[in-house]
């Protein structure tokens, strides 16, 4: 997946990355393409980072399982989605359970329109 475009997603619990990966398994369009690995965080101590194989034409969809796995889960706060292609500066998208999901996927489909306008 290195050279690939891919979306990071860093957790600060395993069993919160192996959740996000199972769930992201079962989403169809993520079947087989979602990692789960463990990198230190710079403090010492270790991130879980859930990997995703995924092109821009996607992104708003796994920002959007993303976002409804932390509504069904009630989990609060916010996870920080950044997705990389080998060619391009990372973009980082802010993924809140409180956020307007159709909002929220406008906002992701905008960014990566930006982006294409601008490396082309």
């Amino acid at each position: 997946m290195r050279d690939a475009p891919q979306a990071a997603i860093r957790l600060a619990d395993e069993a919160d990355a192996c959740a996000l990966s199972a769930w992201l398994n079962r989403a169809g369009h993520f079947r087989g393409l979602v990692d789960v690995t463990s990198t230190p965080d710079g403090t010492g101590s270790v991130a879980d980072t859930v990997v995703v194989a995924v092109g821009s034409d996607t992104l708003a969809l796994l920002v959007s399982k993303i976002h409804d796995w932390m509504v069904l889960l009630g989990r609060g706060g916010t996870l920080t989605v950044t997705y990389t292609r080998p060619d391009a500066a990372p973009l980082e998208i802010e993924v809140a359970h409180s956020s307007d999901r159709t909002q929220l996927i406008d906002r992701v489909r905008r960014m990566v329109e930006r982006d294409q306008r601008e490396s082309a």
